[in-house]
């Protein structure tokens, strides 16, 4: 297990030069800077080997939260955008990551809050967790998730038009995407459901750090809310598995992740294609 304090993570260019990931032990992976935000274009939350040897495709790029407590929202997503602009400053809130290459652990506080994400993937499926939790003693919440969506190789870049936009079908607990017409569906699925509000929008200009590149446009479909109680959990599931057909028992499988064998988890910029693609392997 490796920790990344408190010092490190409210440093942005620090921050930012740290990576971590998680993988499936199947070719599938997990990953990004300590602070949620791409650097590259091989970083995404869910990064599925659909057709090896082909390139591995990002489908879930990344996910932004906001919580609301006591009437004061706190953003808490990272991101980068053209011309070296970041917004939000949720590094600000981030207390600790760790990581063992299976599981990764991000700790967020500020005023009375704590909140503690947790993500791991499923072995061998392409179906990545991500569990929030807030701690017994916070005041209660309401958490607000921002699914940035693409579909691309790693190899390559999204250019975001506003004559083409992802397709999205709200489900009873979540969400199903579709890129085009000769896209793999996937799934964002949340346990407990949440409401959905659509949008229907791209981000524009992400700017990847360490390839400067700043050319990436994300979808968003709509935001997931949900209220928190303290000492309670939601897990947002992403998957691109058959027809959404996973276990959302997040408490099983995260012991069945916490029992496989760690890989090295948290590297440099200048370590991170090397050592993920090892662990791939």
């Amino acid at each position: 297990m490796i920790v990344i304090p408190r010092n490190i993570c409210r440093d942005i260019s620090s921050a930012l030069a740290h990576e971590w990931f998680v993988t499936n032990g199947n070719g599938s992976y997990a990953a990004a800077a300590v602070t949620g935000t791409l650097t590259r274009s091989a970083h995404g939350l869910l990064v599925a080997a659909l057709d090896t040897p082909a390139p591995r495709t990002v489908m879930l790029a990344k996910v932004d939260e906001e919580l609301e407590v006591e009437g004061q929202m706190y953003k808490l997503g990272t991101n980068e955008y053209l011309t070296n602009v970041i917004s939000p400053d949720g590094f600000l809130y981030l207390q600790q990551v760790s990581c063992d290459g299976v599981c990764a652990e991000f700790v967020y506080e500020a005023g009375r809050f704590r909140l503690t994400k947790t993500i791991w993937m499923e072995a061998r499926q392409a179906t990545t967790f991500i569990r929030y939790t807030l701690a017994e003693h916070s005041p209660n919440a309401r958490l607000t998730l921002l699914p940035l969506c693409d579909y691309r190789s790693i190899e390559k870049i999204t250019q975001g038009s506003e004559a083409s936009h992802f397709q999205f079908q709200a489900l009873a607990n979540g969400l199903k995407i579709t890129a085009n017409a000769d896209a793999r569906p996937y799934f964002l699925l949340l346990e407990p459901a949440a409401s959905f509000t659509p949008l229907d929008l791209w981000y524009w200009r992400f700017q990847l750090r360490a390839e400067n590149n700043a050319g990436l446009d994300l979808f968003l479909p709509g935001l997931l809310r949900i209220n928190l109680a303290a000492g309670r959990t939601c897990t947002l599931v992403a998957t691109c598995e058959a027809d959404g057909r996973v276990e959302l028992d997040s408490a099983a499988s995260f012991a069945r992740a916490c029992a496989r064998k760690p890989s090295q988890p948290l590297l440099s910029s200048t370590e991170f294609t090397r050592d993920l693609f090892a662990a791939l392997t």
